[in-house]
């Protein structure tokens, strides 16, 4: 004996060393031929939720299961102990499987002939929930093997977070926290005692226990559950009387479905997530959804509408309604409008004239030509078919002028202003760039817009929006769409327009907007942006039918400033760089009253410039004046018309400018009632001098002074616009 006792010494450890590189190429021979299965086999559930966790929209996998991953951190702590407790007290102690479970299990099962108990541990629940198998020995192996797996390849904690995500609760619901939300309407992180029990037994016999439909049953399975922690010295005598008692309650939530039109893109772009959680104010997006509700009301059939709402600090996506309504196919509700190629409109302009102030070619002030002018075979026109002949380059902004606008453009070159587009990230849709460009000849959509615009509140800096909340692209200082310099003028410039005549706005904030019509009355945008906040929105019809008589300025800018309401207070201020001078300027120079003869400086103007650069008039054509004289043509023009002294007047030379009145209606009050029996007939006047004043009559053209009433019955829309600025009024006609 006490001679094998040095030998036996000598050899066990290589025994055991032995046995154990047997056992690891065992296990290492068996996992190549039955590996274990993915975790997931019908792909993942895809939850889509605000940045504050509240669901969006909810995929199912490919058998239309849905659920809601979470974390262990991310659950109520008395549930993961009541839940051990019950199911598996031993579980961070065994390899898988209780060897103890298991021999009693088959005792049972060898002397009844029948399964009484499992002795499934949760590691072997997982495993048969990734690997379905026969209620047999040979499945039972195989169940086995797979436990033995999991404890293999993860940790304690991994294979306990599957099991929360697995397991099923009834229905086509799996995981404790879908299930949370699916009967409690609440997250699993804030479970009360008597709804973690309940859960903690329902994916024994989920078809069989769920609340909705056996109440009784699962109130006493239940409380099975309650008894089993007050036995483990987890609840005390009192607080299990008192939870015993208490009735199942089930809190449904209304399941309204949010950002539907984003969630299904968002799913697109990250198809293996389990969760994606988006930029978006829970709050901020419920309040633009039910204003939609409202709008929807006012719309022709078979129109629809569009809302973006994003934070100009983060370019974060704060609200996203991509159709008016996501369940009505009337109104192509499945076409996603935020991300659909359309004509811009006048949107654009305010940019042109930003780069060419960027260029140098042009101040605020600059004396323009809105006169007829043909560049080369274009011929642009106004909206209303008029002109002004000499105007500012503010004030053809702010009244959306196109003739102005294109000879500014044709002095820049769309080559240019497609090349600025480009370095800061922005393609616009079109197989050449032209003049037509700058009038809406192209094509984008409604985020790009809200790229751009958000620009001018950010120091002229451009961003890609960002829509999930881990997903923060880095800023690009060298993406500048234009300089903060011309950024702020057309700010302040586009901040001076008069809003839409409207209730009075919840919160005063400053607001530079513009609007823009589609050729053809396609599509009615509206774009503003405040210190903080950019909101996009576009009015039409997704097939492109036109709505005749629509406007950007009485259709979509309502609804933008509706939008503006529902926000937060801005708590920023878009400030003026210290590089923005404000000059005496001339014209028809155009140039510094200091650097201008005075008997060539026929009106004083103040202009907002770059660095005090004052640059001299445009001719028609894009070639500055040579002297402080009037462009020949504009000064043609205006002889023809008896213009060149009715219709300009000097300035004041005060520092403060005082802002011009907006437009409005002055015949007829809102809501005045008429009866046909006293009056058969209304003019229809306004503020402003009839040849700049465009009306509608239910958002139809109106070309007459007098409105014949015999004509209307009920409710009749009254719309006076002149440029982007509009006036409405509702009167009601009776017979």
């Amino acid at each position: 004996m006490k001679r094998l006792l040095p030998n036996l010494r000598a050899t066990l450890p290589v025994k055991m060393a032995g046995w154990f590189v047997f056992f690891w190429l065992t296990v290492c021979v068996l996992n190549k031929v039955w590996p274990l299965p993915p975790l997931y086999p019908d792909g993942p559930a895809t939850v889509v939720v605000s940045r504050d966790g509240e669901i969006l929209r909810s995929f199912g996998d490919r058998q239309g299961v849905h659920r809601y991953n979470v974390t262990l951190t991310d659950v109520d702590p008395f549930y993961i102990q009541a839940l051990l407790n019950y199911e598996d007290r031993w579980f961070y102690w065994h390899p898988g499987f209780n060897p103890v479970s298991v021999v009693r299990a088959a005792w049972q099962w060898a002397s009844n002939g029948y399964v009484v108990s499992g002795g499934s541990t949760l590691t072997m629940q997982v495993a048969r929930l990734i690997d379905p198998h026969a209620r047999s020995i040979a499945g039972k192996l195989k169940q086995l093997w797979r436990a033995l797996q999991l404890e293999w390849y993860y940790s304690k904690d991994e294979i306990l977070t599957f099991y929360l995500n697995l397991a099923p609760f009834g229905g086509n619901i799996a995981g404790v926290e879908a299930a949370s939300r699916r009967y409690f309407n609440t997250s699993a992180g804030h479970l009360t005692k008597n709804e973690a029990a309940l859960l903690v037994v329902l994916p024994q016999k989920p078809s069989l226990y769920r609340p909705d439909r056996y109440p009784d049953t699962a109130r006493a399975m239940r409380n099975k559950v309650l008894d089993r922690l007050h036995d483990s010295g987890l609840l005390g005598d009192q607080a299990t009387a008192y939870l015993t008692q208490e009735a199942v309650e089930l809190k449904r939530s209304d399941n309204t479905t949010l950002a539907p039109l984003l969630s299904r893109m968002l799913r697109a772009q990250y198809p293996d997530r389990h969760v994606i959680q988006t930029t978006l104010d829970g709050v901020i997006q419920q309040r633009v959804a039910r204003l939609l509700e409202k709008v929807k009301r006012q719309l022709p059939a078979h129109s629809s509408a569009a809302v973006l709402v994003v934070d100009n600090q983060t370019a974060n996506v704060l609200a996203y309604q991509g159709s008016v309504d996501f369940q009505d196919n009337s109104r192509f509700a499945h076409v996603d409008m935020i991300q659909a190629v359309r004509s811009p409109g006048s949107t654009l302009k305010p940019f042109i004239y930003g780069m060419a102030i960027d260029r140098g070619i042009i101040h605020t002030e600059s004396l323009l030509s809105d006169i007829p002018t043909r560049f080369s075979d274009y011929k642009p026109q106004n909206l209303n078919e008029r002109f002004q002949g000499a105007v500012s380059a503010s004030d053809a902004l702010k009244q959306s002028l196109n003739i102005p606008l294109i000879q500014v453009f044709h002095a820049l070159t769309p080559a240019v202003f497609e090349q600025d587009l480009r370095q800061a990230g922005v393609q616009l849709q079109h197989q050449q760039a032209n003049l037509t460009v700058g009038l809406g000849g192209t094509g984008t959509n409604l985020q790009t817009l809200a790229e751009m615009y958000r620009s001018l509140a950010s120091e002229g800096k451009y961003s890609a929006l960002n829509m999930v909340s881990d997903h923060q692209p880095a800023a690009d200082p060298d993406k500048t769409l234009l300089s903060a310099e011309s950024s702020w003028m057309m700010f302040h410039t586009l901040s001076a327009i008069s809003a839409p005549d409207r209730v009075v706005p919840r919160v005063r904030r400053e607001v530079a907007w513009k609007t823009g019509t589609s050729y053809g009355y396609r599509d009615f945008w509206s774009v503003g942006v405040s210190a903080d906040y950019t909101v996009a929105v576009w009015v039409g019809r997704p097939d492109s039918s036109p709505v005749v008589g629509y406007l950007g300025a009485t259709q979509a800018a309502p609804i933008m400033f509706d939008v503006f309401d529902q926000l937060p207070e801005d708590n920023r201020r878009v400030n003026q760089p210290v590089t923005v001078k404000r000059q005496l300027i001339c014209w028809p120079g155009g140039r510094a009253k200091a650097v201008t003869e005075a008997a060539s400086c026929a009106y004083q103007k103040y202009a907002y410039t770059r660095n005090g650069l004052t640059p001299p008039t445009l001719e028609s054509h894009g070639d500055f004046v040579v002297t402080d004289s009037w462009p020949e043509a504009l000064r043609v023009w205006q002889q023809h018309k008896g213009r060149m002294s009715q219709e300009l007047s000097e300035p004041s030379s005060s520092d403060q400018k005082q802002p011009e009145a907006g437009i409005r209606i002055m015949s007829v009050n809102h809501g005045q009632h008429y009866y046909l029996s006293q009056i058969d007939a209304i003019p229809l006047k306004s503020n402003k001098k009839p040849s700049e004043v465009f009306w509608y009559v239910n958002h139809q053209p109106f070309s007459g002074s007098l409105l014949n009433l015999t004509h209307y019955q009920g409710e009749v829309t009254l719309t006076a616009c002149q440029g982007a600025q509009c006036d409405k009024r509702v009167i009601l006609v009776h017979r």
